[in-house]
């Protein structure tokens, strides 16, 4: 274990962010030392115990790696509640657009800031995220939540593409 990477995955992980895969460097993606680190044959296991010690579980999900309270599996967090809403209303804004399927999550793709607004202006887009308590707007609330927690990145052109992780939980909700 590299105890300086073991310092800034616990400090990523802790503050709920996502470990992702690959990472942002200027306009390209590229291996991200940290899950290297985490993804380690040799590492994994201790990473494991470390967690499990203070209470809490180290989960992978795709090429993404996460925290969960241990004992809370079943029970679906504010965070990921938030999560999951955002990622529908978003993919639901591309299939009702006719995009690109692969818009979310192509490095050269991603929904401009003004896709995003016309997706959260409509009025039941806007009833969902009422429902779930989140009052601001969706382009707001997407960068407080999917950007905040290294669930989406804006690439060179200012569109929002999401990242590993994020194209691991909106899988995961699709049962891919």
């Amino acid at each position: 274990m590299n105890q300086g990477l073991s310092r800034k995955i616990y400090r990523e992980l802790i503050n709920g962010h996502i470990i992702n895969k690959d990472m942002l460097d200027g306009d390209l993606l590229v291996p991200n030392p940290l899950f290297d680190e985490l993804a380690s044959e040799e590492n994994r296991e201790h990473y494991d115990h470390l967690y499990a010690y203070i209470g809490y579980e180290l989960k992978q999900l795709g090429d993404s790696f996460f925290l969960n309270e241990v004992g809370k599996d079943d029970v679906l967090s504010d965070v990921a509640m938030r999560v999951q809403t955002l990622l529908v209303i978003l993919s639901r804004g591309v299939s009702s657009r006719n995009l690109y399927t692969g818009i979310l999550t192509d490095v050269r793709g991603g929904l401009s800031r003004g896709q995003i607004e016309e997706i959260g202006n409509e009025e039941e887009n806007q009833q969902i995220l009422a429902a779930v308590g989140l009052k601001k707007r969706l382009l707001t609330e997407v960068e407080n939540t999917l950007i905040t927690r290294a669930l989406a990145y804006w690439n060179a052109q200012e569109h929002l593409v999401l990242t590993n992780g994020g194209k691991a939980f909106l899988d995961d909700m699709h049962g891919v």
